[in-house]
């Protein structure tokens, strides 16, 4: 392993005392356990500070010069790190925490309305909190439910979907009542199930499904089925993806899985009244749930397993083919299992496709930099773009494949340590992925020996703090070597010189995830799917203003109108689809004229749209284009790292700019509009990374195809005689 930033410092608070002084008894005792903790760790910083909030719910100031002198960083690194990262805060928040998605996918049912709402009814602004202390407010972009919005997240660990205006009063009404109950413990139950002599249920445990009252389900069929004196199995698995019909409760009868949904705990009397331990009819049946037409129009290679096993069961995983892909690269040379990554013609599922292969085996026969052989696999889980929720329902429906993958890759590559990068906003995420990482290293997958390989390979979750690397993985490995996630200039590339001065690979999880089954069926089965040379599937997440909104994994070469209308069954609110956003907030809104264009990333760059991580965003008849349009810049602004102009001021600009042009006629108007296609260009061409890069994307395919938004008539087509 490599050093820390500088050598480890033994702390005494006496010979800190002029700068710890400030700190009461509690604080001081909580920032000794996090040094002892943390310090010792490569890159600990961010690390450090997560576990002094997590203590006491910010970072004292006076915190800092201790800090800095235990990791021997300055105090102006420190600091500016706390300052940088959004989720990082310096004072105390109120009793209880409110997060607001304001992303776009929550824009498009109303979050906007949802925000304003909240802000009235708590009596404070944006970050403020309420003069009773008791709620502090704050925005956040993309809590990974982007298919049941608008969410709400509280305390940072309880999310809520579908959120409206009365429900958002319900819900401070409950938190209220709470604050004068002292609430007793919980006990959870056992994520192993040992088999017996009952029925079996599935409620899923995943975000998507707690949001909608998943735990409020299990427990009353608990309830219900003890009073009965009935003898059920409750296992908790991953969410369907079928995120319009959770929480979907699940039957295994002989014929198979029968599927009942969306269950309220109201409902669970009247299910088991109907017979659903015996998988009889209900007004919410859905027949077999293999069967169920969404589900069995898909082709899942890497959701295989997501929503039927127990996420954490070691013995689930294995019996539905987990491990085969690492037993098969334990036994192979490692540029045999690079070769066969190549071959497969797995690209990376985020938006720059890059062929992972090449990545590997650059990695695989980079000489390293320095002093050791050290090499790393680093997995970008931060999934910041809205409209997407995939690798946060991996993560959380089938762990160990993620695991897998990766271990796969540091056989490949020669690298013995691997960093999962995850968005704070995913806290389910993470408590899933350490339960799991624990679980596979006491069982031999990762560890000394891997899979028997006599290679060693271990695994640690790093958490964010609200840093959107946007693409960037620059950004993302300054981010675990705990610094603030700014953009380096490149060459050298991270293969060369990545985490720590260290070759290192870098993908998403939908990349690493997808290798298992390459190792254990062989390349030319994953070729099999796909067109041109987008091969494979790709898990496409139907979000916005839709009737179904999930999770649909397909082979490339669908259309967009298969998805929004086959899939998704057309806008929630039953009004025309407008448009039709792909690949993220900064991806194009695609023509009308080409939903019917397969999903190909040559045939979309062709025509200069992005398929990127699979995400549509959809918005009915009702939308303002102009409006969204200004959101990219906006959001642009909020999440720049700042280092370069282009971005972190072309944004700003770029919503001043809008903003006249919804104001202004006449040649102002027409002036105000090249304006800002020359500022797009310029972020285009100018930005550093995918951040102010993208930006554009959004903005001009709004005004190119719906320019009576921005108050520009369109041109008329005279046809000749």
């Amino acid at each position: 392993m490599p050093a820390i930033q500088g050598k480890i410092i033994p702390i005494t608070f006496d010979a800190a005392a002029s700068a710890g002084s400030a700190l009461g008894g509690h604080e001081r005792e909580a920032l000794e356990h996090a040094i002892a903790d943390h310090a010792s760790r490569p890159g600990s910083l961010i690390e450090l500070l997560h576990a002094l909030q997590n203590a006491l719910g910010f970072i004292p100031r006076a915190a800092v010069p201790v800090i800095a002198q235990a990791l021997n960083l300055s105090r102006a690194e420190v600091h500016g790190v706390v300052s940088y990262y959004p989720h990082l805060r310096e004072q105390p928040h109120g009793r209880t925490l409110i997060q607001v998605c304001r992303a776009e996918a929550c824009k498009s049912r109303g979050g906007d309305a949802l925000f304003a709402h909240a802000q009235a009814t708590l009596g404070c602004q944006s970050h403020g909190t309420s003069a009773d202390g008791s709620v502090t407010l704050e925005p956040v972009y993309c809590l990974g439910l982007c298919a049941q919005s608008p969410a709400v997240m509280v305390d940072e660990s309880e999310v809520h979907a579908q959120m409206t205006a009365d429900r958002f009063d319900a819900l401070m009404e409950e938190i209220q009542q709470k604050q004068l109950e002292t609430k007793a413990g919980e006990s959870k139950p056992a994520i192993e199930n040992e088999a017996v002599d009952a029925a079996r249920i599935y409620v899923p445990r995943d975000a998507a499904a707690l949001a909608v009252g998943a735990d409020a389900v299990a427990d009353a069929l608990q309830r219900e089925c003890a009073a009965r004196g009935l003898a059920v199995e409750l296992v908790r698995n991953g969410s369907r993806g079928l995120l319009w019909l959770e929480t979907l409760v699940e039957i295994e009868t002989a014929q198979g899985r029968v599927a009942y949904g969306p269950v309220q705990a109201a409902d669970v009397a009247g299910l088991l009244d109907a017979g659903m331990l015996q998988g009889q009819p209900h007004a919410l049946c859905h027949g077999l749930t293999e069967q169920m037409p969404y589900l069995a129009r898909q082709e899942r290679l890497t959701f295989a397993r997501v929503g039927i096993i127990d996420p954490l069961s070691l013995r689930d995983y294995e019996a539905h083919g987990g491990w085969q892909g690492l037993r098969a690269a334990a036994a192979m040379a490692p540029e045999a299992i690079v070769q066969q990554v190549l071959d497969s013609g797995l690209r990376g599922r985020g938006g720059a496709a890059f062929p992972a292969g090449i990545k590997w085996k650059t990695v695989a026969a980079a000489e390293n930099v320095g002093a050791g052989s050290q090499k790393y696999i680093a997995c970008n889980a931060d999934e910041g773009d809205s409209g997407t929720f995939a690798d946060r329902l991996l993560m959380e429906g089938d762990p160990f494949c993620l695991i897998e993958g990766m271990a796969i890759a540091g056989l490949a590559v020669g690298a013995t340590q691997g960093y999962i990068y995850v968005r704070s906003e995913y806290p389910h995420a993470i408590a899933v992925l350490n339960e799991a990482i624990a679980r596979a290293s006491a069982a031999g997958w990762l560890g000394g020996n891997v899979a028997g390989s006599g290679k060693a390979f271990y695994l640690q979750v790093r958490k964010g703090a609200g840093s959107y690397v946007c693409g960037e993985e620059t950004a993302m490995l300054e981010s675990i070597e705990g610094k603030r996630g700014i953009v380096r200039a490149k060459p050298p590339l991270p293969a060369i010189e990545g985490l720590f001065g260290k070759p290192t690979v870098i993908n998403n999880v939908i990349t690493l995830a997808t290798v298992p089954i390459i190792l254990a069926r062989g390349a030319a089965f994953y070729q099999g799917y796909g067109m041109g040379r987008s091969r494979g599937t790709l898990p496409f997440q139907l979000a916005g203003n839709i009737a179904q909104g999930g999770l649909v994994e397909k082979a490339f070469g669908l259309t967009l109108r298969e998805l929004v209308q086959d899939f998704g069954g057309g806008t929630a609110t039953g009004r025309p689809v407008k448009a039709i956003q792909v690949g993220g907030p900064l991806g194009s809104y695609v023509a009308p004229g080409d939903w019917d264009d397969p999903l190909d990333y040559e045939a979309y760059a062709a025509k200069g749209n992005v398929v990127g991580h699979g995400g549509l965003v959809v918005h009915d008849d009702q939308a303002d284009m102009a409006q969204l349009a200004r959101y990219a810049m906006e959001f642009c602004a909020i999440e720049s790292c700042g280092k370069c102009t282009p971005c972190r001021i072309g944004s700003t600009r770029g919503v001043e700019v809008i903003d006249r042009i919804t104001r202004q006629g006449g040649a102002e108007h027409a002036a105000n509009v090249a304006l800002l296609e020359s500022l797009c260009d310029t972020m285009q061409h100018g930005s550093l990374c995918a951040m102010g890069g993208m930006t554009p994307y959004p903005v001009r395919s709004a005004l190119q195809h719906y320019p009576q938004d921005f108050g520009i008539e369109p041109v008329q087509t005279v046809n000749p005689a």
